[in-house]
């Protein structure tokens, strides 16, 4: 019972680097294609673990670059929906004049779509930040 191993103190170094397990040397790699084709295989499978992980790595970068910009962009929304109520009331105010102008559902237009922008803004935003971070990754 004395000679069992730790498998969590365990990393590549103390396996394949005259490691305390049994240490490996180049003249036992040496004609032995099976070992080399472990070794590279073990390879392949680190790169592709270091590539989930730069992806992973990414992922939260942007997660992290949205939760710092989502307040900046929740005012800029606020300030184009107060101007859109504005100007929505100001259309209505000259709707209701006895003959109305013919520009005033101009201005309630775009009063709604000023309010309409600000409130999908915040909504939009997510699958939009996503978008151009896809676009700029290519």
């Amino acid at each position: 019972m004395n000679n069992q191993i730790d498998a969590s103190k365990l990393n590549q170094s103390n396996i394949y680097e005259g490691g305390t397990l049994s240490p490996i040397s180049a003249d036992d790699l040496k004609d032995n294609i099976v070992a080399i084709r472990q070794l590279i295989n073990n390879h392949l499978l680190l790169i592709s673990e270091d590539r989930r992980k730069e992806l992973e790595i990414q992922d939260y970068k942007s997660t992290i670059e949205y939760l710092n910009t989502s307040p900046f962009i929740s005012i800029i929304a606020a300030i184009i929906s107060f101007s859109g109520s504005i100007l929505i009331g100001f259309g209505v105010n000259l709707y209701i004049q006895n003959p109305p102008p013919s520009y005033s559902w101009i201005i309630f237009l775009l009063g709604g779509i000023l309010v309409l922008t600000g409130a999908l803004s915040n909504i939009l935003y997510p699958y939009a930040r996503k978008w151009f971070n896809n676009k700029n990754t290519r």
